[in-house]
């Protein structure tokens, strides 16, 4: 209808973290809280205010040669760390829906062994 609101998706996380992709992947990863990347959502840095959750954002683009396009979501924490609340999140967070299939890619070995 002409006029409506778009209904959106809302995250019901009480924290945030930072992700991104690397660039010679494309794997995604989590900002660490000293400035690292980890493939494992369990080593990201949760954020408890906006204010954090933004300087991190500058320090993640500021890094934009080894990652690309960093956002922010929320999570909730739990008793691993942090968990992706929303179902895009927790796929991105199991590693790719299909092979890999670049020959130089890490995953191939594993796909080819």
């Amino acid at each position: 209808m002409i006029g409506q609101p778009l209904c959106v998706a809302r995250s019901r996380g009480t924290h945030f973290v930072v992700t991104a992709n690397t660039t010679d992947d494309g794997s995604a990863v989590y900002l660490r809280a000293d400035g690292s990347w980890s493939a494992q959502l369990s080593d990201a840095w949760a954020m408890t205010t906006e204010a954090e959750r933004d300087a991190a954002l500058s320090q993640a683009r500021a890094q934009e040669r080894h990652i690309c396009d960093p956002y922010a979501f929320k999570v909730v924490i739990g008793q691993q760390g942090p968990h992706a609340t929303n179902t895009r999140e927790q796929i991105r967070g199991r590693g790719p829906t299909t092979p890999l299939r670049r020959p130089d890619s890490i995953n191939s070995a594993r796909l080819t062994a």
